[in-house]
């Protein structure tokens, strides 16, 4: 029972409850590791979801959809500190420790991997400025009536939950994973054959193409052990792109001059679908009003220094290819800074 190695596990199920490898995509291996047919095994449920008070498993009486036995808490919430713990034989990143991790990462057990984690906003509305609200973690947060940066798609979408919250039933982790965990494929490089890197597609192409279809999505390679143990040769690469022209923000006004969403494959191009106007209001005039995204880190004056990877401090990298993964030196001129060199998605104190 084996993973193809190459991405980490964030979605409906976690990356394989069967397999030993570290760090994988495609889940092979006995389907009732993941599956329950009548969800029973000599008389008692085996499906379960976790109690967000103390992060114990409770059963439940019906399997989830594609007669899954768990959902994404299920498989990615520990009781305790620990962030990477196993199930069964296989090994599981973990983004929601009820016990405090540590922040930020050493090397520890408890260190928190590299999206970060919901700890941080456990407690409901009072912590949410902590991390994304997310259903069954945080509530929604009643001073917010958009995503920050966000604009309003209710003329489009109606009452439904496209680039609106992440803190409904609706939505969720499903609001920026889209699980494909029987994707795989031998490169290093995480990109369609892989379901994408963490699994982060284009939620609304999803909706749109159906089952059958794989959106577009996120390119980038996954750390051997998710960022537990970050250096400047051993770290995630992020993919990014400084041509401004492929993030054109989606005009509700004008819907045929939508360009293609997630179309360059970089990570912040996945947080535009939420927070658009941080892509196309960050200047008025010659003034920032905001941080730039997505711009090239210039080879001149006081970046000249910055040229040490730092993996608190991300930066992205166009064209992503193998001779990427662990790269120690930053190219100026050309490497970018994205929303995740500043940010992480979970949370963070």
């Amino acid at each position: 029972m084996t993973f193809d190695k190459g991405l980490v596990a964030i979605g409906v199920l976690a990356v394989g409850l069967i397999a030993p490898i570290l760090c994988g995509a495609e889940v092979t291996g006995i389907c009732s590791g993941c599956h329950t047919m009548h969800n029973s095994e000599q008389g008692s449920p085996v499906a379960f979801t976790r109690n967000i008070s103390d992060g114990q498993a409770v059963t439940r009486d019906t399997a989830f959809g594609k007669l899954l036995k768990t959902d994404c808490l299920g498989c990615h919430t520990n009781p305790n500190a620990e962030t990477i713990t196993t199930m069964g034989e296989s090994v599981v990143p973990v983004v929601l420790n009820i016990s405090k991790p540590t922040y930020p990462p050493n090397g520890n057990d408890s260190s928190v991997l590299a999206g970060g984690n919901f700890y941080w906003g456990l407690g409901g509305v009072t912590n949410d400025v902590y991390v994304h609200n997310v259903y069954g973690i945080s509530d929604t947060d009643s001073n917010l009536s958009l995503p920050p940066g966000g604009v309003d798609h209710s003329s489009e979408c109606g009452t439904s939950d496209c680039h609106g919250t992440l803190s409904s039933v609706g939505s969720g982790c499903n609001g920026c994973h889209v699980p494909s965990h029987h994707a795989g494929s031998t490169d290093v490089v995480a990109g369609k054959s892989k379901g994408w890197y963490r699994f982060l597609g284009s939620v609304m192409q999803h909706l749109e193409q159906g089952e059958g279809e794989t959106p577009n999505g996120v390119v980038g390679i996954e750390a051997s052990d998710w960022e537990q143990n970050p250096s400047s040769t051993s770290h995630n690469t992020y993919q990014g792109d400084s041509n401004t022209a492929n993030y054109t923000p989606h005009d509700p006004d004008n819907p045929t001059t939508t360009p293609a969403y997630m179309s360059t494959g970089t990570i912040s191009q996945k947080c535009i679908g939420c927070h658009s106007l941080y892509h196309s209001e960050t200047s008025a005039g010659s003034i920032w009003i905001r941080h730039p995204v997505e711009v090239a880190i210039p080879n001149s004056g006081e970046f000249t220094n910055f040229t040490t990877y730092d993996p608190m401090l991300p930066v992205a990298r166009p064209n992503v290819s193998a001779d990427d993964a662990g790269f120690s030196s930053i190219k100026l001129g050309s490497d970018v800074v994205s929303c995740v060199t500043c940010h992480r998605a979970h949370g963070s104190p």
